[in-house]
């Protein structure tokens, strides 16, 4: 039997991470982070609840009922942080361990800049004022940005590499 995780397990883990604070932007905002890197490392999506994109950043519609009129939340009864088990855990952890000290506000500056975000702000019309941000890009993006080298150095090795017929040497 296969268990469904929603965007809703997926607040509550985090939630559970951030010890119950998390501002409500940033929880709209790690939710896509989690949902990007879960396609680039999995395959697959995190869950099926759809990211759309604001001015101000992603957003995911389905958690806008359950907020409350805080600017913080505690808790998130209508998710089930237990449902978060293994590789899904894992990928949840390491977006709270690398976002996780960051405001909600300057989450969605980041994420603004980034392609899925760019991409799905051009396709915003006056019918479609938030669109949704599309699974395959952010899948390739987040994909692109897992194999980005560590520094100048390692992409130009890397870039090189593909036009030299010997090995690169290694230099002490």
């Amino acid at each position: 039997m296969t268990t469904t995780v929603t965007v809703h397990d997926s607040v509550a883990f985090l939630l559970g991470r951030a010890r119950g604070h998390l501002s409500v932007a940033a929880i709209h905002r790690m939710t896509y982070y989690a949902q990007g890197w879960h396609l680039a490392w999995a395959g697959t999506a995190l869950f099926h609840e759809e990211i759309r994109i604001r001015n101000s950043g992603p957003v995911a519609h389905a958690l806008f009922p359950f907020q409350k009129d805080g600017a913080t939340e505690t808790e998130w009864p209508a998710g089930n942080a237990a449902a978060i088990t293994g590789h899904s855990a894992e990928v949840l952890k390491y977006v709270f361990n690398s976002y996780g000290h960051m405001t909600g506000i300057s989450m969605g500056e980041l994420a603004r800049k980034e392609a899925p975000c760019i991409l799905a702000l051009a396709r915003k019309t006056s019918e479609d004022t938030e669109p949704v941000i599309d699974l395959a890009e952010m899948k390739s993006f987040f994909k692109a940005l897992d194999d980005a080298p560590e520094d100048q150095t390692a992409y130009a090795n890397r870039f090189m590499a593909q036009y030299t017929d010997e090995t690169l040497r290694v230099w002490p």
